[in-house]
């Protein structure tokens, strides 16, 4: 479908602009709109990417970039999705069509149908049975398999049916980039209030997980929810010691928060105001001066 519209279309549009989309980015979208229309599949590609950096000043291309997500070409499919994903919430009529793009035949494709949907919002939470299905399908997509975990709080998908598949998908999914974000994608519904033992049980478990990087987020994770802590407060001091810088600064921060349950390990967070790194030092000396507070008080 081609698009009819002029420059004084695009700037009298009742649409707000928001974020830093490039100068005169409304007056770059008709070219664009025309190579990706009449080109061949390298401009239709390069415009799409393009139109992508526009952001939503590139909403009157919605009806061209739907229509190619069913495109013969799995790269203008792939491009299309990721325009879609540029134009952000205002590509809400997108959902539907870039829904039916997480079944696609291509991994590409899929993994950038998730991501337009995580950067589309909320409008997308038509999708969470789509987005959970890929997380825990699709074996040969890494990149989908993360993309479709980091949308589910992002469209606000329903925390009763997300939370047991991604704790599922921690333990068993096999790799390590697609467990560390499943832990952010946890870390976030507990950050929005969501109080759920199983969030707080898989991140303990995580703490012992061979990878660092694992035990890392988890550790970070964890100092995000202290008042969830208590109950997991000795893993959280095992993660002192950790051999991952991050997961040491983040456990000293999260005993801080942790508050007087934290009294006993006060010497482990001590030590780490030694620690080689500097970050692992800072957070550890505002843990101390947090419980060194609480003990005054005692």
């Amino acid at each position: 479908a081609i698009l009819l519209f002029t420059a004084s279309d695009l700037a009298n549009a009742e649409q707000k602009i928001e974020g830093d989309e490039p100068p005169h980015a409304d007056e770059a979208l008709l070219p664009l709109l025309a190579d990706f229309e009449s080109g061949s599949t390298e401009e239709r590609i390069a415009a799409a990417m393009a139109i992508r950096e526009l952001g939503i000043v590139a909403w009157p291309a919605m009806p061209a970039l739907i229509d190619a997500l069913a495109d013969p070409i799995i790269g203008v499919r792939r491009s299309a999705a990721g325009a879609l994903g540029g134009i952000g919430p205002s590509a809400a009529a997108a959902v539907p069509a870039l829904t039916q793009r997480l079944a696609d035949p291509h991994r590409f494709v899929r993994s950038w149908a998730a991501m337009a949907l995580y950067e589309i919002g909320g409008a997308a939470k038509p999708a969470t049975d789509a987005l959970i299905h890929l997380m825990r399908t699709d074996t040969e997509n890494l990149r989908g398999r993360s993309w479709a975990a980091s949308a589910l709080p992002e469209i606000g998908a329903d925390s009763s049916v997300v939370i047991p598949a991604l704790v599922t998908t921690l333990a068993e999914d096999d790799s390590r980039e697609v467990r560390a974000v499943v832990i952010l994608s946890l870390q976030r519904y507990g950050k929005q209030g969501v109080r759920s033992p199983a969030i707080t049980s898989s991140l303990f478990a995580a703490l012992s997980d061979d990878e660092p990087l694992i035990r890392a987020n988890a550790s970070c994770a964890l100092a995000d929810l202290a008042s969830e802590l208590e109950v997991g407060r000795s893993a959280i001091a095992l993660a002192l010691r950790d051999e991952a810088s991050i997961a040491r600064g983040c456990a000293a921060r999260a005993m801080g928060e942790m508050g007087r349950p934290a009294l006993e390990w006060r010497d482990e967070v001590q030590k780490l105001t030694e620690d080689p790194e500097a970050h692992v030092r800072y957070e550890a000396e505002r843990a101390i001066e947090r419980l060194r507070e609480l003990s005054g008080r005692e």
